[in-house]
């Protein structure tokens, strides 16, 4: 079986299934007019701000070629075509072929009876900054390896929103949304988002992604009120001064682009 890039197919030995291209380049085609239903938050590739190292997108639809996939991506050297490559794909899902997104995820869901649980949030976010949203091993049942969304909802409650490694007994759930909200992986990608994040270092400032400056989508000022934020936006407008500076704060270079392109 195989999976198409452009006009030539490779073997993609895992999934066992045939599948339209659905590398960086459909990422940037999914911001071109038209692509994605009106009023969807996202940022194509080529249009991420140069304060952000490395981007995380998640396809949270229901169906397509697409669906329930996660693309870590990073800056590629000077003169790539794209200007991006994927930063992290699991080896085992591709082999020897030529990856085009870095593994399956499953998004969330609701469940009867669970009146927090449902469909994934969308639209684009920070990685949380503080410390503790980052949770090394089984921090809560089936949660390994916790990353947060940076987000609060309008009523001040934190989300718990975040992408971690699922128990085995899940794997075979991957690629359909099943998750109370959260994105769902294998523990080794869970892994190598950690390593990716933070070595064998602690999460803050020694993290190989943490940067003096990013933008943040919210406007109160995050030393102030340190575990309520609020007024976000999910869109990936910026927020300013009276000014006219953009309001920034020291956190990592990465971002959250969580979409559906099936509504």
């Amino acid at each position: 079986m195989a999976l198409a890039i452009g006009a030539a197919f490779v073997a993609r030995p895992a999934l066992g299934i045939e599948t339209p291209g659905v590398g960086i380049d459909y990422l940037e085609g999914l911001g071109r007019p038209g692509a994605l239903p009106d009023g969807m938050a996202f940022i194509p590739p080529s249009r991420i701000d140069l304060a952000y190292s490395h981007v995380i997108y998640i396809n949270a639809a229901l169906s397509g070629p697409g669906a329930q996939k996660m693309w870590i991506i990073e800056r590629a050297p000077s003169g790539t075509a794209s200007g991006w490559k994927l930063a992290l794909h699991d080896p085992e899902l591709w082999g020897d072929a030529t990856p085009e997104y870095s593994w399956p995820v499953s998004t969330g869901r609701y469940y009867q009876g669970d009146n927090r649980s449902g469909p994934t949030p969308l639209g684009v976010f920070n990685v949380d900054d503080r410390a503790y949203r980052h949770v090394r091993g089984w921090g809560a049942p089936g949660m390994y390896n916790s990353i947060f969304i940076d987000l609060h909802y309008s009523g001040g409650r934190i989300s718990g929103v975040a992408m971690h490694g699922t128990t085995q007994s899940k794997y075979s759930l991957l690629g359909r949304p099943d998750s109370h909200g959260c994105i769902r992986m294998e523990q080794p990608n869970a892994d190598a988002i950690w390593s990716m994040f933070h070595g064998d270092g602690a999460p803050g400032e020694g993290s190989p992604l943490w940067s003096a400056s990013v933008p943040r989508y919210f406007t109160s000022e995050p030393e102030q009120n340190w575990n309520v934020r609020w007024n976000y936006t999910r869109d990936g407008s910026f927020h300013f001064d009276e000014a006219g500076e953009r309001l920034t704060k020291p956190g990592y270079s990465a971002l959250f682009v969580i979409f559906r392109d099936d509504l």
